[in-house]
């Protein structure tokens, strides 16, 4: 259980209102900074967009294959490099000076 899931039941328990909105966006930029998160409330936000009118009828949808999937591993491997920042959180920022060739 999550400092977050304890948050939400004192709320509901204690009859204070609960700022949803906020929670959700918390979670949100949380999961940017995940390697492998995915993006949460797909479904809540497709009936956002929806209810304000943004029509999804052209998506085509498809599966992904494996080689469509990014990670740390394939970003390493296309010369990024992961970065720390304690007021930006986790960034990907190219490799000065790319792969060096090897000399033959």
């Amino acid at each position: 259980m999550s400092y977050q899931d304890l948050y939400i039941m004192w709320q509901v328990v204690t009859g204070k209102p609960l700022n949803l909105p906020h929670l959700i966006m918390k979670n949100m930029l949380k999961a940017t900074s995940k390697v492998e998160g995915v993006f949460p409330y797909g479904m809540v936000i497709t009936k956002i967009l929806s209810h304000f009118g943004i029509v999804f009828g052209n998506e085509v949808a498809s599966r992904l294959d494996v080689g469509d999937i990014y990670n740390a591993s394939s970003l390493k491997r296309m010369g990024w490099k992961r970065v720390f920042e304690s007021d930006k959180g986790v960034q990907w920022l190219p490799k000065e000076g790319g792969k060096k060739k090897k000399k033959s």
